[in-house]
């Protein structure tokens, strides 16, 4: 191997911004062996920002979301939006 096999070469691809949860996601994926996520699952987001939200649950309600999160493989996060979003459209 010499040095000039580590010169900074262009990337072979254009990379899309992604969020942080699909970030994450894409990770939990890839531990599954899964090679990308279900179209149906994929974070669409507005493309304004997040902004940090603290609350406090139970601990049975922390321990549903985290069997929630645990089974379908989305992000706890994830899954409080789309049950807000599911409020807010019902």
């Amino acid at each position: 191997m010499s040095l000039s096999s580590l010169k900074k070469s262009a990337p072979s691809a254009e990379l899309k911004p992604v969020t942080v949860d699909e970030f994450i996601q894409g990770a939990e994926f890839y531990a599954y062996g899964l090679k990308t996520l279900p179209s149906s699952e994929q974070y669409r987001g507005t493309g304004e920002p997040l902004k940090r939200a603290t609350f406090t649950l139970g601990k049975v309600a922390i321990a549903q979301l985290d069997t929630l999160s645990a089974n379908t493989g989305i992000a706890k996060s994830r899954l409080i939006r789309q049950w807000l979003d599911n409020q807010i459209s019902h």
